[in-house]
């Protein structure tokens, strides 16, 4: 028996035993149970490489390593699973826009299992002895491709449940998100490095499991001695395509992409090639953020949860808003009192709402902590609205004067900007429908707390909706 395959039956055997012990020690909820099954289908997944490596011969077919390979998207689909449930609360909100993709996924893992029948992910041979590397096939490259997507995904999934929880299921849940990104990583570099060089290397594959043994540690004790499973997210929850794992890769597949290129046109080797493409990449990117407004607000929003958010107890707070929103028995009411409480909670000043009215399509002032009231209209065509309703999360109105995205509200809204003495814009969306927003000064700390104010915000905002919404199910 090889190292290789001691190493794969050993993490196997581990994983499967920490899913079985989370499956029966867990409570029964929806992300316990696939977070069971998720570690119970890595550990066969682990047990089936490993006895594909040891009957791998020379110039015959490999079904152990055939079926092995396909059977990634499935165990990876499990992961996703628990990504988009664990967090979410009950009920079929907690899926979102899964409701298509998680089916697709489905059939496409029937599908690449079924067409074993007709194709072969690997070659026959085995290009290197010592090293046991395999040629990939254009169907085997079909399927990491699948799988790198299901990665990247997940763990943005991760990502933006671990920055919606409060600060104490953060800490609770810290070292299992760092392993899993982890895990992450190291399978993504296996992946990248076989779209490279068109093969795929078993001992690579057998070494990346190492991850995998520290998960199957990391996990169960996460999710059964600090209750994570229990966790329900409390702050905003982001888009995926706004956390930095799903940045970073892209960015990573765009980068292969065009090494990929860069190779096959050149003849070049991808020593040369990467130094190459690293260099320009640099350099091209280095100056596209430093031109582009667009890029610079994108990386803000990356990096502003973790710069930022370590002041915040999201929990407390809306803990503290919902018990004073509760006692709002009509809609007017609560627009009387979200002004006061935003500036108190957020420590900013001034504050004004501005409500839809659905009678000529303008949002005009509810409330304000200005007196008297500006009186400043603002239709829904006009950029500020369009904005907030195309980015549905809160913008700053003090950036770079020759922001080309932001110039039109600078010229248009200027009036209203002025006179609410606005320096933020924090949007209230229900059902994907703008129904008002709130234009927000600087915070008592001064300008160099915009930022991470912004996210205070956005969860003052989210339980304001949720509020509106209870409201109108009620009547």
């Amino acid at each position: 028996m090889s190292i290789e395959t001691t190493i794969l039956l050993a993490t196997g055997a581990l994983a499967i035993l920490a899913g079985v012990l989370v499956i029966f020690l867990s409570p029964s909820r929806l992300a316990s149970l696939l977070t069971g099954a998720a570690l119970f289908l890595l550990g066969l997944q682990q047990i089936g490489w490993a006895r594909a490596i040891d009957a791998i011969s020379w110039g015959e077919r490999n079904y152990w390593l055939d079926l092995s390979f396909v059977c990634t998207p499935p165990v990876s689909l499990a992961w996703l699973l628990l990504s988009v449930t664990l967090g979410r609360g009950h009920g079929a909100e907690r899926f979102h826009g899964w409701r298509v993709y998680v089916p697709i996924q489905a059939l496409l893992s029937l599908a690449t299992v079924a067409g074993l029948h007709w194709y072969s992910p690997v070659g026959r041979f085995v290009l290197a002895g010592g090293d046991r590397t395999v040629p990939m096939t254009f169907f085997g490259s079909l399927v990491i491709a699948n799988l790198f997507v299901n990665i990247m995904l997940l763990t943005a999934n991760f990502e933006a449940t671990y920055l919606a929880f409060s600060n104490r299921w953060r800490r609770a849940f810290r070292p299992a998100l760092l392993v899993i990104l982890l895990c992450a990583g190291t399978y993504g570099a296996v992946i990248a490095g076989s779209v490279l060089t068109g093969r795929v290397s078993l001992r690579e594959i057998a070494f990346a499991s190492f991850p995998v043994a520290l998960l199957s540690i990391v996990l169960p004790f996460s999710f059964l001695r600090r209750r994570v499973v229990e966790a329900t997210v409390t702050g905003p929850a982001r888009r995926i395509h706004e956390t930095a794992s799903f940045f970073l890769g892209a960015m990573i597949a765009v980068c292969l992409f065009g090494l990929n290129q860069l190779m096959h046109l050149t003849g070049w080797t991808l020593a040369r090639a990467s130094w190459v493409f690293i260099i320009c990449a640099v350099l091209v990117g280095l100056g596209a953020v430093a031109l582009s407004s667009r890029l610079q607000r994108l990386l803000q929003r990356l990096l502003e949860p973790y710069l930022y958010v370590s002041h915040i107890d999201m929990e407390a707070v809306w803990t503290r808003l919902s018990h004073e929103l509760d006692g709002a028995g009509t809609r007017e009411e609560v627009f009387q009192m979200i002004p006061a409480k935003t500036a108190e909670i957020a420590g900013i000043l001034p504050v004004t709402l501005f409500a839809a009215q659905s009678e000529n399509g303008e949002f005009t002032v509810a409330a304000s902590t200005i007196v008297p009231w500006p009186a400043e209209r603002v239709a829904i065509e006009e950029p500020l609205a369009r904005e907030l309703r195309a980015a549905r999360h809160a913008i700053h109105l003090r950036g770079r004067a020759d922001d080309l995205d932001y110039i039109p509200i600078y010229v248009e809204n200027a009036k209203q900007i002025a006179a609410c003495e606005a320096a933020c814009a924090v949007p209230l969306t229900q059902k994907n429908r703008l129904i008002g927003f709130l234009l927000c000064g600087n915070p008592e700390e001064g300008t160099q707390r915009v930022a991470g104010t912004l996210l205070l915000l956005e969860i003052v905002a989210q339980m304001v909706t949720s509020r509106l919404t209870s409201l109108e199910r009620h009547e």
